[in-house]
């Protein structure tokens, strides 16, 4: 969740560590204070924490003061947050939190996904954190990739289900990959939709990559690409929708209606791209 999007997170922010950076910062910043100011948080930093510094192999602290060499419990997290985050080697005064906490995120790692390379992964958390989508579309994209959706095996599996099949007659367990696509309703949505993909992309570059991760086999056109891949978002949308409503509402809907509510959403990109566009021509 920490993670940026295009490393497979949600960039939500990472509250206890910012406030630990922050601690830390201030300490390393009352620390380089002149020794000649009295004030009692720097005097108290500078007795406490230079025997840190020296642990640490911060040789160039000025030690000419009096120090102690028990460090008391309040400020060993600090020595615990430089051990665990591994920023010392930075110069002690580029140790603001704004810095700190960049190099933190940038030592993150992609999520992986399945038996996919590392570079496939990269390409498909930048798929997801696309800027062609909307909000809701990026967080079942990521969902769906992250297995976090409540279909049936997932509820089964936390023991808020007591069924974990297909709750369309399918005698497979209802997961991700089957709700969008091994499903035969998926399926049939799917041949509903040719029209609509051939303009984008052959229905034979049509896969369960493409559809899970946006994955297309082949070369084609960025913006071919983009078009495709929202409106297989579109797609998992109202898929996720149309289930919902059987398994909630004990309500069927056809495949008809499900791509009318498709054709709904892109209306609604297209309205969006315009949207842009005058705000474009408008700077």
């Amino acid at each position: 969740m920490f993670k940026t999007h295009d490393k497979g997170g949600k960039g939500v922010p990472d509250i206890a560590t910012i406030l630990r950076g922050t601690f830390v910062c201030h300490c390393v910043r009352n620390t380089l204070r002149a020794k000649d100011e009295s004030h009692a948080g720097f005097l108290m930093a500078r007795f406490f924490l230079l025997p840190t510094w020296r642990r640490l192999g911060w040789a160039e602290w000025d030690s000419a003061v009096p120090y102690n060499w028990e460090t008391p419990w309040f400020y060993k997290e600090v020595e615990k947050f430089i051990k665990e985050h591994g920023p010392a080697a930075s110069a002690p005064t580029q140790w603001t939190p704004k810095i700190v906490q960049r190099q933190i995120r940038a030592r993150d790692v992609s999520e992986p996904i399945g038996a996919l390379p590392s570079a496939t992964a990269d390409h498909v958390w930048r798929n997801v954190a696309s800027k062609c989508l909307t909000n809701q579309h990026k967080d079942i994209a990521w969902m769906a990739i992250q297995g976090g959706l409540p279909v049936r095996a997932f509820m089964h599996a936390r023991g808020l289900n007591r069924y974990k099949s297909c709750p369309r007659g399918c005698t497979a367990d209802e997961t991700t990959y089957h709700l969008f696509w091994e499903c035969a309703y998926a399926q049939d949505l799917l041949k509903a939709l040719i029209t609509e993909l051939v303009a984008w992309i052959p229905t034979t570059c049509i896969t369960a990559d493409s559809v899970m991760y946006g994955l297309f086999p082949g070369s084609h056109a960025l913006g071919d690409l983009q078009g495709c891949w929202r409106l297989l978002c579109c797609f998992k949308d109202v898929l996720l929708f149309s289930r919902n409503r059987l398994v909630v509402g004990k309500k069927e809907t056809s495949t008809l209606d499900c791509r009318k509510m498709i054709h709904s959403l892109l209306h609604d990109y297209a309205a969006l791209d315009g949207s842009d566009d005058d705000s474009d021509d408008e700077t």
